[in-house]
């Protein structure tokens, strides 16, 4: 293959570039070609600058796609009956978790073993109505009780 440094140096000097067209009128490209033009060909690139008052005339130019609403409880799409139920569950789970934080701030000041075997009953069957897991094996064994990672109970069986 032929060595095109020097027409690649004057074309980046120069910036001139004459292209080589069959009898059509199309570029010939070939990259087997010893002619400098049948191997590459220009392509200008400009920045171009858009004028943002016709593009809004014609087009409304606000982003809607990526917009997170402020609540999810707040669309206004919701049926209020739906709305409701959501209000009240998230109210439920804020409370259950308020429950929890104080079960565990209890544990750490009293540690008796029928007391710690009661709060843990407590602590998991809080854990589960919250939905971070089904059963006593999906926790930790170990305070605060947390849920077992997937990857540990992929790695366990």
């Amino acid at each position: 293959m032929a060595d095109f440094s020097l027409q690649i140096q004057n074309f980046e000097k120069y910036g001139s570039f004459t292209y080589r067209f069959d009898e059509a009128g199309n570029v010939i490209l070939n990259p087997s070609s010893s002619i400098f033009q049948q191997n590459y060909i220009s392509l200008p690139l400009t920045n171009v600058n858009y004028n943002d008052n016709k593009i809004a005339s014609f087009h409304d130019s606000t982003f809607t796609e990526f917009v997170k609403p402020e609540s999810s409880t707040n669309v206004s799409n919701i049926p209020s009956d739906i709305a409701d139920q959501i209000n009240s569950l998230e109210s439920q789970n804020q409370n259950l978790k308020t429950q929890l934080d104080e079960l565990i701030s209890q544990n750490e000041l009293n540690s008796s073993a029928a007391t710690l075997q009661a709060i843990k009953d407590i602590i998991l069957g809080l854990r589960i109505q919250i939905g971070q897991g089904l059963s006593s094996t999906d926790f930790e064994s170990s305070f605060p009780y947390l849920p077992i990672p997937l990857e540990k109970k992929d790695n366990a069986q």
